[in-house]
């Protein structure tokens, strides 16, 4: 009797023991879960404020191709910055929805997938918005030129200016490319740690290692 009485306690002790720590878990899990959310809200903001810059380019492409009399340069610059506009809002908005898909409430390896996924589309919003820029910039001068002065940005810089403006666009593009693969190659440099994660979003990166922690204590 007094072995049973033992072994009956010892099982009590024991599913107390699992259902507490079960409840530290569950607390642990969602105190980090608040954490890794909160920590996604700069991504959030930054793709409003995306949207929103991409609804002012929209305008001022509008705004200059829809007051050009003939089709020329200036209309086709105008007309870029309009497609650009309606890219930048189109990627921001995607990033928006990933956001908003990830469930908190679903297994580490779930949110950890998502997180993944929208980290792959947040490098491709930044490459669309970011390095278009080595060319972009100049039917966007050229745009905002016609639309603030009324001035012909071509004209003025002529044909040898404009060559100069793409060939170090296209400069800027190559060497930005090199450095990417560089820091690809040598992921454990300090320098290329660095780039890769500003690439990658700090604030996705602070929530995966929230994850991170979440899986640690779930293991142990």
């Amino acid at each position: 009797m007094q072995f049973e009485d033992m072994k009956g306690a010892w099982d009590i002790l024991d599913h107390r023991l699992q259902q507490q720590h079960a409840l530290n878990l569950q607390l642990f899990r969602d105190s980090r879960s608040d954490k890794a959310r909160n920590g996604l809200r700069p991504l959030f903001w930054g793709q409003i404020a995306q949207i929103a810059f991409g609804i002012s380019m929209i305008l001022l492409g509008v705004t200059v191709w829809s007051n050009q009399r003939d089709i020329d340069s200036l209309t086709f610059s105008a007309i870029v910055v309009h497609i650009y506009g309606v890219a930048t809002i189109m990627v921001a908005g995607m990033t928006l929805v990933m956001i908003g898909r990830v469930d908190y409430s679903a297994p580490v390896l779930v949110i950890q997938h998502r997180l993944a996924r929208l980290r792959s589309v947040y490098i491709f919003s930044g490459m669309v918005v970011g390095l278009s820029w080595w060319l972009f910039w100049i039917p966007f001068v050229a745009t905002l030129f016609a639309w603030l002065v009324g001035a012909n940005f071509y004209a003025s810089v002529g044909y040898a200016g404009l060559g100069a403006c793409v060939g170090v666009g296209i400069a800027g593009l190559l060497g930005t490319w090199a450095f990417h693969r560089w820091a690809q190659r040598n992921g454990d440099r300090p320098l290329a740690k660095a780039m890769n994660d500003a690439m990658g979003g700090g604030s996705l990166r602070r929530a995966q290692s929230v994850l991170d922690d979440i899986r640690r204590f779930e293991r142990e």
